[in-house]
């Protein structure tokens, strides 16, 4: 799943759950969306290589958009927004530790797992995700 989608999600459970429990929440949300198909194994994109970098690029200022779209529609709520976007990126910025850190083998085990619905069309579903969630973004500030 890309970030954009993450974001989008932690930032809706900012808006909807209580804050103690956001941390949680969204980072409980990176599992269950990576359990549905999205975009993934592409060969085009395989990691580290030069088109892999540009959609890292791409996907950061979709992040950032998405988080600074739910600010301005929820100005009072900007630090749980960010802790929501922070929590439901995380496990992706976790994946930076495999084979590094041996403790956290069980999780990037049950991670990769996950990540079954992983396919080289799914930005049809990753589109169909944004506008989903854009239009809940957008409902629940109104």
């Amino acid at each position: 799943m890309t970030g954009f989608n993450h974001t989008l999600a932690g930032c809706i459970i900012a808006v909807i759950t209580p804050a103690p429990l956001v941390p949680f929440v969204a980072f409980a949300s990176h599992f269950l969306l990576d359990a549905t198909p999205h975009f993934g194994r592409n060969p085009q994109y395989k990691p580290y290589t030069k088109k892999f970098k540009r959609l890292l690029v791409v996907d950061a200022f979709a992040c950032t958009a998405s988080l600074l779209l739910a600010i301005y529609l929820f100005p009072d709520k900007w630090f749980i927004l960010g802790v929501g976007a922070l929590f439901s990126t995380l496990p992706d910025f976790m994946w930076l530790l495999r084979g590094r850190v041996d403790w956290l083998r069980p999780f990037f085990r049950f991670a990769g797992w996950v990540q079954w619905g992983e396919r080289p069309y799914g930005w049809i579903f990753e589109l169909l995700y944004c506008g989903a969630f854009v239009l809940i973004l957008l409902a629940l500030a109104s």
